[in-house]
């Protein structure tokens, strides 16, 4: 064993498990951020965009049941939906997924936001690393086929909701709820109140120009 004693143990498995919580905790924020920004730029995706992503989500849903050796039959058996039900389920979360996207692109053209090739390239290195690919190949393949462009807007998406939770200040539930119950619209805001960055605003630090 790589541990002399079980308090070593037990103080690797802690900061493991607090290690995982942080970056849950981390991820639910940045995920509300965006959440709260898609909800205050009145986005809501519908049509064509919606229903290409719910079929992808269907079909990833029925393989990663399928790579643990269940059908899509059995599943809704078990869990005593039906396929419209879940069909409905993925759809919403498709529409929320597009509506995500589309609140951050709005944000990062407002922003300004570029990805150079030099940033796409490094990414790649990284992933083929992971892999134990070569990276040269990937690139070239990546670039051959137009790919690395799927790979910037994802750096592009990424860095704007990098800046929308640096906005964002977080602040514990209970304080949240006060906040709700004592601020209305028409009230000021409290002074030095962090603001959440929507399409319709300037950006931090600059001006709008005529």
């Amino acid at each position: 064993s790589e541990f002399d004693t079980l308090a070593e143990l037990r103080a690797d498995i802690e900061g493991r498990l607090r290690e995982q919580l942080e970056a849950e905790i981390d991820n639910a924020f940045r995920a509300n951020a965006v959440d709260t920004l898609v909800q205050a730029s009145g986005v809501s995706p519908a049509g064509p965009l919606v229903e290409s992503r719910t079929r992808e989500l269907l079909t990833g849903f029925v393989r990663s049941l399928e790579r643990r050796g269940i059908t899509a039959e059995t599943y809704l058996q078990v869990t005593g939906r039906t396929a419209e039900q879940l069909t409905q389920a993925m759809a919403a979360e498709a529409a929320q997924s597009v509506a995500r996207e589309l609140a951050l692109e709005a944000a990062a053209e407002r922003l300004q936001i570029e990805v150079s090739d030099k940033e796409v390239e490094n990414l790649v290195r990284e992933q083929a690393e992971d892999a134990d690919e070569d990276a040269d190949e990937l690139i070239q393949e990546l670039w051959q086929t137009g790919r690395h462009e799927d790979l910037r807007e994802d750096l592009r998406l990424r860095a704007a909701l990098d800046r929308i939770a640096a906005e964002v200040k977080p602040i514990p539930v209970q304080l949240a709820e006060a906040r709700e119950a004592i601020w209305t619209p028409d009230k000021e805001k409290p002074e030095g109140e962090t603001k959440l960055w929507t399409p319709g605003s300037q950006p931090s630090g600059t001006k709008e120009t005529a």
